[in-house]
């Protein structure tokens, strides 16, 4: 879904390809001029649009998903090579490499409340989304929140390494293992959990339970405890995009050096 500034579609490829440009920039600080170029052939036919996010920063964590539209969605444009691109999309201290890339695709026009136009996937023909990130940046995001929660209560945390164990094809198995130190007491302190994805690439998080041992283990789960019950259940939006009548499917996790997510979607089977 691409938010434009603009009540109604732009006139022209040139005058799109700036209100793409004036959205994007509210979801990333772009590292390079221009991120979008449109091909036009016979506007509101497109040769192709083109988007590199290549570098570019992501301005919140996770990346919002925005409300459905107000009302009925109209035919708006019709592409025949539509991407998305980010090597890498800069997230915290994360590398996330991603790529969207679909054919013969139509997007519709709706409305936000105020009124505003919104850009919408309905069809494509067909796509395939993938996502990828080193599982050592993970374990970067994942080490710096634990630490800021820890130090509010006087504990460091040490030599932190994080297990990631396919259980599905959607779901994995996550495992991490710290040295809680406070003062002159140690412990290990051990947080498990699963996360799986669903149908409109949200990760949901569930099962997780942090288990320590002696006064300091019992003390360190006692503050993570409510941390970890907020976030039980919740869901995070892996690509910020509804995808309409092009519904995913063939959704898998691979785990090896990097974390990737892939689906494809479309009316193709």
């Amino acid at each position: 879904m691409f938010p434009l500034r603009t009540n109604s579609l732009p006139p022209d490829a040139e005058a799109l390809r700036v209100a793409l440009e004036e959205s994007l920039c509210q979801i990333v600080k772009p590292a390079h001029p221009e991120m979008v170029a449109v091909e036009d052939r016979n506007y509101p036919e497109l040769a192709a649009i083109r988007v590199s996010l290549d570098n570019a920063t992501a301005r919140d964590l996770p990346p919002p998903r925005l409300a459905p539209p107000v009302g009925e969605v109209a035919p708006a444009l019709h592409v025949e090579h539509f991407e998305v691109t980010g090597q890498p999309v800069r997230v915290q201290r994360a590398a996330v490499d991603l790529s969207c890339v679909a054919e013969d695709v139509y997007l519709g026009q709706g409305r936000d409340r105020d009124g505003n136009l919104l850009l919408l996937l309905q069809k494509a023909a067909h796509g395939k989304i993938e996502i990828s990130l080193p599982l050592s940046d993970l374990e970067g995001l994942v080490r710096s929140a634990a630490s800021a929660v820890a130090a509010r209560q006087g504990i460091i945390l040490e030599d932190m390494q994080l297990r990631v164990r396919p259980q599905t094809a959607r779901a994995l198995a996550i495992e991490t293992q710290v040295r809680a130190r406070k003062l002159f007491l140690t412990t290990e302190v051990r947080i498990e959990g699963k996360v799986e994805i669903d149908e409109q690439l949200d990760a949901h998080l569930t099962g997780l339970q942090c288990r320590g041992e002696g006064t300091l283990g019992t003390l360190a789960c006692g503050f993570l405890g409510p941390h970890l019950t907020r976030l039980n259940n919740r869901k995070y939006p892996l690509l910020a995009l509804p995808f309409g009548e092009a519904k995913l499917r063939d959704i898998q996790i691979a785990v090896d050096q990097n974390l990737t997510v892939t689906a494809q979607f479309g009316s193709e089977a």
